[in-house]
């Protein structure tokens, strides 16, 4: 190996080592927080742990947030939709920092809106003689604002399979929001059903391999469920049961 791919390559292991250790430095939680226009729920907490050694300086900033068909993610600047509190924070080693999310939206929204309330790690100032890469992060948390009322609803427009790298085929099937209000895929029962076999995903299963599962209002998504189909399958009937908590 020469002397400048040695360089690389170890550069590259430090480089990995010291995101692995930001990784591990700041824990939000929750990372999904669901809240209501008006009411109790119009109002929520995060909290920020700082897990090294070091203090942590972070800020909070919210981003509003829009959903693909796939799932891709776009944001655009929020207005002043909210307020935090603290904006900014310096959290000690080991210690906490609660961050208040009020929302100063609309009250009577018609429509739910999503979010995203970034906490950034804030760079710190080097001394004049220390040499190194600062390796900051930033965590994402989705916030869902519903209105007072109304319910979300979702109906099956399409289905199809996906086929895995070792041959294996999936149920693909996309979802209409035909609501005002954001549903969350995981609040539903997906009943399948083909030639001759048949399968239920539960709302913990839906949960533990989609995650999140938001279907914004008025917007589709296309979801590849976690069963693998029949050997020969050839298309199947899907029918949704949807239980939203609210």
């Amino acid at each position: 190996m020469s002397a400048r791919k040695m360089l690389t390559f170890c550069a590259g292991i430090t480089f990995a080592l010291m995101s692995s250790f930001a990784a591990k430095a700041m824990t939000v939680s929750p990372m999904q927080v669901e809240m209501m226009a008006a009411g109790s729920k119009a109002t929520a907490r995060v909290t920020v742990t700082n897990n090294s050694t070091e203090p942590l300086p972070v800020e909070a900033v919210i981003a509003r947030l829009k959903l693909d068909e796939n799932g891709r993610q776009s944001t655009s600047k929020a207005g002043e939709e909210f307020l935090i509190m603290p904006p900014q924070a310096m959290i000690p080693p080991g210690g906490t920092q609660n961050f208040r999310v009020q929302w100063l939206g609309e009250p009577l929204m018609d429509t739910s809106e999503s979010f995203l309330l970034f906490i950034n790690q804030l760079p710190v100032k080097l001394a004049r003689q220390s040499v190194g890469v600062q390796v900051v992060m930033s965590l994402g948390v989705m916030i869902n604002v519903a209105p007072a009322q109304g319910q979300p609803a979702l109906k099956i427009v399409g289905t199809g399979a996906s086929t895995a790298k070792n041959g294996k085929k999936y149920p693909v099937v996309t979802v209409e929001n035909v609501s005002k209000v954001h549903a969350l895929l995981p609040q539903a029962t997906m009943h399948l059903n083909g030639d001759g076999w048949e399968h239920t995903l539960s709302p913990a299963m839906l949960g533990d391999r989609i995650g999140i599962g938001l279907v914004q209002p008025g917007r589709r998504r296309k979801f590849t469920l976690p069963v693998e189909l029949p050997p020969g399958a050839q298309g199947f009937e899907a029918a949704i049961e949807m239980k939203p908590k609210r």
